[in-house]
């Protein structure tokens, strides 16, 4: 199967160093990225410093540097993570109904996915949005919005040609970040995104 993410995939290759890494580089990534999730789901943003994610690794701080160029680059590797999970879980569950209501269900499961992992979905929030993640920003996640759908849909070959996509991926990431920063709560979330899919796809 062709990787669904090419965009967000790209984003993550400039994560690391250019070089292929050899197995005990791979895991030493690994361990650094399994400890930034650890930090994040604990306290957040504030938590997930280069510092303490070096400690909880067994690590120094230089090294984190070599695979991740910033804090942000790290987070954002942990939101590409998270994507590609709720990916897998949208194309394993079995929607029903018109393709808004299947739409809708998705959606609202991907509220419900992030509301359960509040403090890690407010520090990756923080990334997506970064001064410091050149050559991207937003722009990466469109990919990411008409993979969403695809999976929901279970119709690897739809294409956005009106945008809806696009459009219901920023109500999403509107719908993400209220969750964080204004402590909206997950039920009146949920009615948000699910009102916003019957509109966008009906």
């Amino acid at each position: 199967m062709d990787n669904p993410l090419p965009a967000v995939e790209h984003g993550r290759s400039t994560l690391s160093v250019n070089r292929p890494l050899k197995r005990s580089e791979r895991a030493r990534r690994e361990k650094i990225v399994a400890a930034a999730r650890d930090l994040a789901r604990d306290g957040g943003y504030p938590a997930a410093t280069i510092r303490a994610v070096a400690e909880r690794a067994g690590t120094t701080p230089a090294t984190v540097y070599r695979y991740f160029p910033s804090k942000d680059h790290l987070l954002l590797h942990l939101m590409i993570d998270w994507s590609e999970q709720s990916l897998a879980a949208l194309a394993a569950a079995d929607y029903t109904g018109t393709v808004p209501e299947r739409v809708a269900a998705a959606f609202a499961d991907i509220i419900d996915w992030a509301a359960a992992e509040l403090p890690l979905l407010s520090a990756v929030m923080n990334a997506v949005g970064s001064p410091d993640i050149s050559g991207g920003g937003l722009a990466v996640w469109r990919e990411l919005f008409t993979a969403l759908i695809r999976a929901a849909l279970h119709d690897p070959a739809w294409e956005d040609t009106e945008a809806k996509a696009l459009t219901l991926g920023h109500v999403l990431l509107a719908c993400l970040l209220n969750l964080t920063t204004t402590r909206t709560g997950t039920e009146e979330t949920r009615d948000n995104i699910t009102t916003a899919a019957h509109l966008i796809f009906r």
